[in-house]
């Protein structure tokens, strides 16, 4: 990967975290306590939000070099890119829940152990996924094909039960119903295209 795109990741975040830090101290808000206490928590996220791009570039700097044929520039498969996107955002949602649970002290943002570990379980699932999508490895396509179809028999189980208790949120449950024939099709895509298969093969 080119060390201008390492650069480029690593100047935008530190960009986003200045100017969120900029907006705590600009005087305004004259609230109590001062927006300005939360400036180490964006401290916090500067740094995390360094160590986890360093830690993804060189996970895709390892994958394309694992790779054959890495020097003919193949591009991504778009329906490889939305994988990565969702994962890679799903599995930083584990992180900012384990970070929220440090500094509040407590468990964040699910009160109860059970529901807490099962939802830190599942980003970390999101996370491998998108480690091995990163490394180009063959399994990362059924496996982001499994947690769309998992998503979608989730958001199915929830459909079926506003219909069976009655008097459904019908706006809601268009789009629940909308949502999960997307994911069902976005897997039957990873599985079945041409492209993402050919992506992984040397």
């Amino acid at each position: 990967m080119p060390q201008s795109s390492h650069r480029l990741a690593h100047g935008v975040w530190a960009a986003i975290c200045v100017i969120v830090g900029l907006l705590l101290i600009v005087p305004g808000g004259g609230g109590h306590p001062p927006a300005a206490i939360l400036l180490p928590l964006v401290f916090l996220a500067w740094v995390v939000g360094h160590g986890l791009l360093w830690g993804a570039l060189r996970l895709a700097a390892t994958g394309q070099r694992s790779r054959a044929d890495a020097a003919d520039g193949q591009p991504w498969p778009l329906g490889l890119r939305v994988a990565a996107v969702g994962t890679g955002a799903a599995g930083l949602l584990g992180v900012v829940q384990a970070i929220g649970t440090v500094v509040t002290g407590k468990l964040y943002p699910a009160d109860h152990a059970d529901l807490w570990a099962a939802m830190l379980l599942v980003w970390m699932v999101h996370a491998a996924c998108f480690a091995t999508l990163l490394l180009r490895r063959r399994s990362s396509r059924p496996f982001s094909a499994a947690l769309a179809f998992g998503w979608a028999a989730l958001l199915g189980a929830q459909v079926v039960g506003q219909l069976w208790r009655g008097s459904p949120d019908t706006p809601g449950l268009l789009i629940a119903v909308a949502i999960m024939v997307s994911l069902l099709l976005f897997g039957t895509y990873l599985l079945l295209s041409s492209k993402t298969r050919s992506f992984f093969e040397r």
